[in-house]
């Protein structure tokens, strides 16, 4: 339930941030650095969920098998 949460905040975040930089910002800045800023927000999105997902797998693991060696 987490993951849905911090995923669906990022993805509102990017949003937020992508209309300021197209839309409501239009005219402060040039094309070449509105499409930098867009790539870097979503190439920072996509790698933050990745070792997010990544960490929070990898621990649940190690509890899973935690939990199996006290069982036995």
């Amino acid at each position: 339930m987490v993951r849905v949460l911090i995923i669906s905040l990022c993805v509102v975040l990017d949003i937020w941030l992508l209309h300021q930089i197209w839309v409501a910002e239009k005219n402060k800045r040039k094309t070449n650095e509105k499409l930098l800023w867009t790539i870097t927000t979503l190439l920072f999105h996509v790698a933050a969920v990745a070792v997010y997902i990544f960490l929070d797998t990898t621990g649940s693991d190690e509890k899973k098998e935690d939990d199996n060696s006290l069982n036995e």
